[in-house]
């Protein structure tokens, strides 16, 4: 599902010459080992026998499982291999040096933004390879590389790991941080009973005060399923207390995330279907990857979020989509 992030101003080391920045070389040379290949994949170890990867393609070699959702690969070694130690993003402080390594290149910089939904990935502005490793200067990692400065965080990584089954919660509600609070943006029309509504300040979860858009995502993507997450919110100045059940999140991340993948639906950011899956509302309509969805009920759909956005107005009625097919366009109708 990118998770977020932040842009960091990277300078490359070159052991010719003279480095006045903060020396990741210690770390550099401790977690070279920690690189391993899977046909020609590159791949960081995170167990004795374990390492992951980040591919957006299905790779050759057997692997043992897959997250859809950021593109991760867990591949088992015959070999003994020797484990980065992982440390939690929560550490990680904007302003903070950190460095992203492989074994032919080496960029250090200083965090300027960090992570907090799961399509937003850790992002910096240098030119990181994929399957680069992300470490502090006391060389534990942050996180996984993913190409064009971003990284995958070390939360996701090691849930990933732990967990049998890929499952991300979600209780049909999308947020939004004004200043130093946090607001409730879209809807899901197809989550029932939903008891938030577009607006509500979000003050607390679990009775804990929120401190971030961050920690707000993640308590309810890593909840278990069917386990309830409990909110304290403000609606026009009066306290409320919501209780939300965790169902399994259908998109995000690679899969884009438009309330529109419980219906069959997995759109590319520009509003383009990139697949359909079969026995959905959208195979038995006719829907096929590259149709392009033009409006809603006549109205232009901008982005991603848009079309979340007037999917939640739209809940409980029956509503038209355009799609065009090589400048052939055409109706599909869907009741939310």
């Amino acid at each position: 599902m990118r998770l977020v992030l932040g842009f960091i101003l990277f300078f490359q080391i070159t052991f010719a010459a003279e480095f006045t920045y903060p020396d990741f070389k210690q770390c550099y040379a401790r977690n070279q080992d920690s690189f391993v290949y899977f046909g020609s994949l590159r791949a960081v170890a995170v167990g004795k026998n374990l390492a992951i990867a980040y591919s957006k393609t299905k790779p050759t070699h057997p692997y043992i499982k897959h997250d859809p959702f950021l593109n991760l690969y867990l591949f088992s070694s015959k070999k003994e291999l020797k484990p980065v130690r992982l440390k939690s993003t929560s550490y990680l402080k904007v302003g903070e040096w950190i460095a992203g390594m492989d074994e032919q290149s080496l960029f250090a910089g200083n965090l300027a933004k960090e992570g907090d939904v799961l399509n937003t990935m850790y992002l910096q502005n240098a030119s990181l390879e994929p399957n680069s490793i992300i470490a502090c200067l006391c060389c534990d990692v942050y996180g996984l590389g993913i190409g064009k400065g971003e990284f995958i965080g070390s939360e996701y990584i090691k849930r990933f790991i732990s967990e049998k089954e890929i499952f991300y919660g979600d209780i049909g509600a999308r947020f939004e941080q004004k200043a130093n609070k946090f607001y409730v943006s879209e809807l899901d029309p197809f989550y029932e009973n939903q008891k938030l509504l577009v607006g509500d300040e979000i003050v607390k979860v679990d009775g804990k005060k929120v401190s971030s858009l961050k920690s707000l995502n993640q308590k309810i993507l890593f909840a278990k399923p069917n386990s309830h997450v409990n909110f304290e919110v403000l609606r026009t100045n009066k306290a409320l207390k919501i209780s939300s059940l965790v169902l399994n999140r259908n998109g995000g991340g690679a899969l884009e995330d438009t309330f529109l993948e419980k219906k069959g639906l997995f759109f590319t950011q520009d509003l383009k279907l990139k697949m359909v899956k079969e026995d959905t509302f959208a195979f038995t309509n006719g829907l096929k990857a590259g149709d392009q969805l033009l409006q809603i009920n006549q109205m232009d759909i901008k982005s991603i979020s848009h079309l979340r956005q007037l999917l939640g107005k739209f809940k409980g009625e029956s509503i038209n989509l355009l799609f065009d097919r090589d400048d052939f366009q055409f109706f599909v109708n869907l009741t939310l």
